[in-house]
């Protein structure tokens, strides 16, 4: 492998990297225009990255629906979860608890 290609390859990894910790940063912002700032700091590493290589870009967006269509999977499988408890618990301040969680999967 040649210096080239590997340097390639470090830059792609580097820019996946920091999207990956921009995605996770991302739904901590409350402030507005903050978040506008991060929406562009986010499209800059995703132009960089199809600029370096598309392929990478391609399967990176793959790779993010992915992630996200198994979060969702895991959510829901959660939620059933906690619903299947409540009616097996006692402690009110508990199944208050499950509740309020149950109404952030919604």
């Amino acid at each position: 492998m040649s210096e080239q290609q590997l340097h390639k390859l470090m830059e792609i990894q580097y820019l996946k990297g920091r999207l990956d910790e921009l995605h996770k940063a991302f739904p901590t912002i409350t402030n507005i225009d903050r978040s506008r700032k991060l929406d562009a700091r986010i499209q800059k590493y995703y132009d960089k990255l199809k600029n370096t290589d598309e392929i990478s870009y391609h399967l990176y967006l793959v790779e993010r629906a992915n992630y996200a269509a198994s979060k969702g999977k895991s959510k829901k499988h959660i939620q059933q979860l906690l619903e299947d408890v409540i009616p097996h618990l006692q402690d009110m301040e508990l199944i208050n608890k499950i509740k309020n969680q149950l109404e952030t999967y919604v």
